[in-house]
């Protein structure tokens, strides 16, 4: 029986999800929000350059440019936001879904969940109402920028028409 090794069953996984969950932490922890920032503004959303994302590239209303880094470090005063951060885990008051396991936030891109209008696998609001894309965009933002006295909450200061759709 020389060379033969034996495990428990389930020892190796619980394992791998301590390894991950350490992973995760030194991640958001030593790489900073800027170096997350661009990770996940840069190829992952479409329209994106640098710092800044495009939001609706192709609305009726235009575009939105989002700038991401401006956003990273800041937490929604709302008392009314439905997910409420902690300091230092200002990402997951936007990118909201927490990994099951080790509860680290899942920085998905919001069209991951929140899809066009009418779309089944839109999640449902407190009030069981859809939160479709542009439904989630605007609590969140807007939610957030009265809560705070700052930003932009009037269609014209974030939607901008271009040339072609003037």
């Amino acid at each position: 029986m020389s060379g033969h090794h034996t495990t428990r069953p389930g020892g190796g996984s619980k394992f791998k999800i301590l390894a991950g969950s350490i992973y995760a932490i030194l991640i958001v922890t030593l790489a900073g929000p800027a170096a997350i920032s661009r990770a996940v503004a840069g190829g992952q959303q479409a329209g994106s350059s640098g710092n800044l994302i495009v939001l609706d590239k192709y609305g009726a209303r235009g575009r939105v440019q989002f700038n991401h880094d401006n956003h990273i470090t800041r937490q929604n005063p709302d008392p009314n936001a439905v997910f409420k951060t902690t300091k230092g885990a200002s990402c997951s008051g936007c990118h909201h879904t927490l990994d099951a396991v080790s509860g680290a936030p899942q920085l998905w891109k919001c069209s991951g969940c929140h899809r066009n209008s009418g779309d089944p696998k839109n999640p449902k609001g407190r009030d069981g109402d859809e939160q479709w894309s542009e439904t989630a965009y605007h609590n969140l933002c807007i939610g957030c920028h009265l809560a705070s006295k700052k930003g932009p909450i009037k269609c014209g200061d974030c939607h901008q028409l271009g040339e072609a759709q003037r």
